[in-house]
């Protein structure tokens, strides 16, 4: 991977590793950000919250394996 490869690739892997912290930390903002022009006060199911989160869980795996392995291919050449 080239320099500017790089830069792109970490760019998105924070991304992608501070959406999943969010889906599972704070599910409720993100049903305010998807739904705020179409509901005024609904409010999201427990079942939304709960996929959210496990969503979440398999994005943060995910995205922290990528990094490691784009890591290791920096490292090893």
């Amino acid at each position: 991977m080239t320099g500017s490869e790089w830069i792109k690739t970490l760019l998105l892997l924070v991304f992608l590793i501070a959406l999943s912290l969010l889906m599972i930390g704070k599910p409720e903002w993100l049903w305010k950000i998807e739904h705020f022009l179409e509901v005024k006060g609904g409010e999201p199911t427990d079942f939304y919250l709960a996929v959210m989160r496990v969503m979440g869980t398999f994005l943060l795996i995910f995205s922290v394996g990528f990094l490691g392995y784009a890591i290791y291919t920096l490292v090893t050449g």
